[in-house]
């Protein structure tokens, strides 16, 4: 097998991921972000650049499992969250040391339309530093191409964001538990398939293809749930604005084309990362073509240390191979477009994105399945709202269609 990372550690010479073993990283995150607002420090930001790389290496080798949760691997599926948050940290390092002049923070003043600049005082740099520290999009700042994206649509209240977080948990538990439903034998990572081998062959193709739209929902709820539930810290507890928190994707179930799925419809909380490592430096060496599938193969490195920061293998991942192969069909659209001079739209567009993206993400899904992603306990049993949902469907199923006394 191609084999592109090391092994990690054995688990039982790991250390629980705590606060005394990454403050080092994040500290020193933290002041890198204060010098990229603040202009004339290339030298100190030099000077800070070689510890990344070793402090992020040591936090993916010595600081995953266990994770802490009950001494046990309850939310293990964390350690690839912590892997891929740190492997984004220490390229971000890169990119902010060598920034061609400081970034800056933008404001919207009462009574003002126009963003202004805020003020370089001591406060602001401390507080824009720990907004940097977060922000992934750029919103509100210089270094986004957009940094105010939401200014068209109206904002959401409080109690919708709310609304919106708890519906989507509920979708989260309910895909996960459908996918356990369909495949028991997955909640012992290593041991299960979506592909099983003791069904006939529609039935095996069948049940996967199911269980890979679950897993498409599972992962648009994640990373939508989460999105909001940063939303109601920012907006409550830090008095955010609300056009710093615009909506996070835009229903991806409607793209018409796979160009239109992956450029707005999907999260872009990673576009920028993207853009930078993958499609400006590739966009210079082969055009078009090459910044698309360069965005796409950062994307696929991405992914696949996520995976290996669960442990289950080293080996390049099928994770890794869909995103190259979205890149493949974004570059197929721009072709038959220039080729035919039609656009790739409407219910055909329609059809041809989701077999393309669901075909291929049936195969990342079961991937994630065999290594354990779907046998965490997200909820507590008495907070399982998909769970009690789907039961009360499947109850009343069998009422209405069981035999009549």
């Amino acid at each position: 097998m191609f084999v592109i990372l090391p092994d990690l550690l054995n688990p039982a010479h790991r250390q629980p991921f705590t606060v005394s073993a990454v403050w080092p990283l994040f500290l020193s995150y933290y002041a890198l972000g204060v010098l990229t607002i603040l202009p004339r420090t290339f030298i100190l930001r030099s000077s800070l650049l070689p510890f990344y790389p070793v402090a992020s290496l040591e936090g993916f080798c010595n600081t995953m499992i266990p994770f802490g949760w009950h001494n046990s691997s309850d939310l293990e599926t964390l350690n690839g969250s912590i892997s891929a948050s740190m492997f984004f940290m220490t390229m971000r390092s890169f990119e902010w040391t060598f920034i061609k002049k400081p970034l800056r923070k933008y404001e919207i003043l009462k009574d003002q339309d126009t963003p202004v600049e805020r003020p370089l005082t001591i406060s602001n740099v401390l507080t824009d530093g720990f907004d940097l520290f977060w922000n992934q999009r750029g919103i509100g700042w210089s270094w986004s191409s957009k940094p105010f994206p939401g200014r068209d649509t109206p904002p959401l209240s409080i109690g919708s964001v709310l609304a919106k977080m708890l519906l989507k948990f509920t979708v989260l538990d309910a895909s996960q538990y459908l996918i356990l439903c369909v495949c028991p034998s997955i909640n012992n990572p290593g041991s299960g398939s979506l592909f099983n081998a003791s069904l006939s062959l529609w039935r095996r193709v069948a049940a996967a293809a199911f269980c890979g739209v679950c897993g498409g929902l599972w992962v648009w709820a994640i990373a939508d749930s989460s999105y909001h539930a940063g939303t109601l810290i920012g907006r409550i507890l830090l008095c955010q604005p609300a056009s710093q928190w615009p909506p996070n994707s835009r229903q991806p179930w409607l793209s018409t084309s796979v160009r239109e799925f992956w450029s707005f419809r999907w999260h872009q909380a990673l576009r920028h990362f993207f853009i930078s490592f993958g499609a400006r430096p590739c966009g210079k060496l082969l055009w078009r073509p090459g910044a698309i599938m360069g965005s796409f193969a950062v994307s696929a490195i991405f992914h696949h240390i996520a995976l290996w920061g669960l442990d289950y293998g080293t080996e390049f991942s099928t994770a890794g191979g869909f995103f190259l192969l979205m890149g493949l069909g974004t570059i197929m659209e721009v072709e038959f477009t220039r080729v035919t001079g039609l656009r790739v739209q409407g219910l055909f567009g329609w059809l041809w994105t989701m077999l393309w993206t669901l075909f291929w993400g049936t195969f990342m899904i079961d991937e994630w399945a065999r290594r354990g992603m779907f046998s965490n306990d997200f909820f507590p049993e008495y907070l399982r709202l998909g769970k009690l949902l789907v039961d009360t469907v499947i109850t009343l199923s069998s009422m209405l269609t069981g035999p009549s006394n």
